[in-house]
């Protein structure tokens, strides 16, 4: 075998060379024949061009004659072996081939492994006569595997006829996806549900007689490895079933979105804990990630709010900025002072107690006692009052704080198409009378205890965050196109009772969402608008940044926070310096409701102090909260809780005791 080929007809461009190692794709086929070239003498392209990387030459094969003469499947005219750049359709096997024996004069084609094949067989099928290789008889369709074909294996005298494939077909197959027990080949196309891909779709079929396991022939001999996916930067590998490690949560294929059964034959990036369907693994599609985003679409998409919002204080922002296109001008009396009063008597939402102009300081607030988790918080937007706005109105003795934009700029009224979600009447702008009470927002169907809008003759309540959403956005998840505001019944797919948000995961069960009028399976939950893209990290001084799918990452991921496992499938919080993980709810709990104000309580003639706090399980065999007056158990739940000594009350109790 010599070490070097050069201008081969089947790769004139570079010289081959003899590959000297044993290091191939377990797929690598022979550019010529198309057959495995596993364990077999090859030549091979040493270029660097991508297009040459994947090319093998069988050495039987470089050394084909490139003339036949008198062939038995067509001896009229000589044939010439010629490479084309369409392929053609080989006459006796009716398969698609990159290089054929062609005749000039006939326009017939017959392809490298065609030319190989025995005249006359003897097939345990149909034992009484020989078979010869023939134009087909009579129906053109296989015995067995039922196959069209335009040259057969045929008896002369019994009109009995096979295609070129099933007489050398392996009829017995040991494979690693059932190891229990041998399959055998069943030629005959069947409709079945197979065991490997989920699929019903017509094929032959491999089956265990055994234990009644049946699996298409495609999937049977499906490549053990995707050396170069388009879609992913590792090689993927075809597993049997979803990793242990990983069946802690539902998985579903980067490719079509949908779920990927625990037991299925899947393709699978151990490095990315990245799975794909069977079915979907030949895609040419990219994965898009959220570093994709592009802009597209016509120019007045440029000026569509872009969510993720960038930081903890954009929600102010998008309010403000809102509140502006709105032009709306009958806000409070105060507001229409050029200069904000420094003492406010009596604001409508705090009644009690005058309300004192302040400014925040950041050197302040660090000398506080107070950690991360106690900054101020604003009893309007409930978003942290930070250098960002800095000027805000507070009563000390309640711990009530109002960004001064919430204390005399923000509208009492919204008028009619004021709010995108309900534009149909004017809204009333509002607050609990109880620092623990709580409202509904029609939104996004989450609690606040802070401002919202309300629709008397429909009883609607909207949080300020969501009465000014815009009805069209653009997000980083999805780079393709816009999405518009929704109701959340309009999102359902397939005629599911529910949707889901593509990002988060989150079931969608009321309110709107946001969903892509042109990818009809992508819809973004409301609450994911906000999620900042990154925070401040709670105990070091550099960001977590908001990862949204597909994280790329090896093994299992735990939350810092709880020691759960992290979905790298859903949203989630990571950060790059500390390679340290979080749920996003763990470091955005109960986002849209302040916590932390007090209140004095005596029971049976104790005195308490009472903060208002969440308790959540962190873990799921942590134990339940108990109320300390009704006893009743919550696995999560707001309560007040005493200061000294820990009681838990929870909030039908301290209303009735109020």
């Amino acid at each position: 075998m010599s070490s070097t080929l050069a201008n081969h007809f089947s790769h004139p461009q570079h010289p081959l060379v003899v590959k000297e190692d044993d290091l191939l794709q377990v797929d690598a086929k022979c550019y010529v024949c198309e057959k495995s070239v596993i364990g077999s003498l090859l030549y091979t392209c040493n270029s660097n061009d991508i297009d040459c990387r994947s090319f093998y030459l069988h050495e039987s094969c470089a050394k084909l004659p490139t003339e036949i003469h008198h062939h038995h499947t067509h001896n009229k005219h000589p044939l010439f072996l010629l490479l084309h750049l369409d392929s053609n359709i080989c006459d006796v096997c009716w398969q698609y081939r990159n290089c054929t024996y062609t005749c000039a004069t006939c326009d017939f084609d017959l392809c490298a492994s065609c030319a190989n094949l025995p005249q006359q067989i003897n097939f345990n099928k149909h034992n009484k006569h020989p078979l010869a290789l023939l134009p087909a008889p009579g129906r053109n369709y296989c015995e067995l595997c039922s196959r069209y074909m335009n040259y057969a294996y045929g008896c002369k005298h019994c009109e009995y006829g096979v295609c070129v494939f099933c007489p050398f077909e392996q009829r017995v197959l040991n494979h690693e996806g059932h190891p229990a027990h041998t399959l055998q080949l069943m030629h005959k196309e069947a409709s079945f549900n197979c065991d490997a891909c989920f699929g019903d779709a017509k094929d032959s079929s491999y089956v265990c007689t055994t234990c009644e396991f049946w699996i298409h022939k495609r999937c049977a001999f499906a490549a053990s490895m995707i050396p170069d996916p388009s879609y992913h930067h590792h090689s993927l590998n075809l597993i049997y079933s979803i990793p242990d490690m990983h069946r802690y949560f539902q998985h579903f294929c980067y490719i079509c979105g949908e779920l990927v059964r625990k037991n299925s034959w899947l393709y699978y990036c151990h490095k990315c804990t990245f799975f794909v369907h069977m079915t979907c693994s030949a895609s040419t599609d990219s994965v898009s990630t959220s570093s994709d985003f592009e802009e597209q679409g016509d120019g007045h998409e440029c000026d569509l709010v872009e969510f993720p919002l960038p930081s903890e204080e954009s929600v102010l922002d998008l309010i403000l900025t809102q509140c502006g296109k709105f032009q709306v001008d009958n806000a409070i009396e105060i507001s229409k002072s050029t200069n904000d009063p420094q003492i406010i008597e009596e604001h409508w939402s705090h009644k009690d107690h005058p309300l004192e102009k302040l400014q925040f300081s950041t050197s302040e607030n660090e000398n506080s006692n107070k950690n991360y988790d106690e900054v101020l918080i604003c009893d309007g937007c409930i978003q942290p009052i930070t250098e960002s706005h800095p000027t805000y109105y507070a009563c000390i003795q309640c711990d009530f704080f109002l960004h001064s934009f919430c204390a005399t700029k923000i509208p009492l009224e919204l008028p009619v198409g004021g709010s995108s979600f309900h534009p149909q009447h004017s809204l009333q702008l509002r607050k609990t009378d109880k620092f623990y009470n709580h409202v509904k927002c029609g939104v996004c169907w989450y609690k606040t205890n802070g401002f919202y809008y309300h629709c008397e003759p429909c009883d609607i309540k909207i949080d300020i965050r969501c009465a000014f959403l815009p009805a069209r956005i653009k997000h980083k998840s999805h780079k393709h196109h816009s999405l518009v505001q929704r109701p959340c019944h309009s999102l359902v797919q397939n005629h599911r009772d529910h949707a889901s948000c593509s990002s988060s995961r989150i079931r969608i069960d009321g309110g709107v969402g946001y969903a892509c009028e042109t990818c009809t399976n992508f819809q973004i939950h409301i609450l994911c608008l906000f999620y900042a893209s990154t925070i401040k990290h709670r105990y070091d001084d550099h960001p977590i940044t908001l990862r949204y799918p597909p994280f790329f990452y090896e093994g299992v991921i735990r939350c810092d926070v709880c020691e759960e496992q992290v979905h790298n499938q859903g949203l989630l919080y990571h950060c790059g310096n500390c390679d340290q993980s979080f749920h996003y709810k763990c470091l955005r709990l109960a986002d849209n409701v302040k916590l932390g104000r007090t209140m004095k309580l005596t029971l049976n003639n104790q005195p308490h102090t009472l903060v208002y706090v969440v308790k959540m399980s962190e873990r799921n065999e942590s134990p339940m909260y108990i109320c300390g007056i009704c006893r009743t158990s919550y696995e999560s739940s707001f309560f007040l809780e005493c200061e000294g000594c820990g009681l838990l009350v929870c909030r039908k109790c301290i209303s009735k005791l109020q």
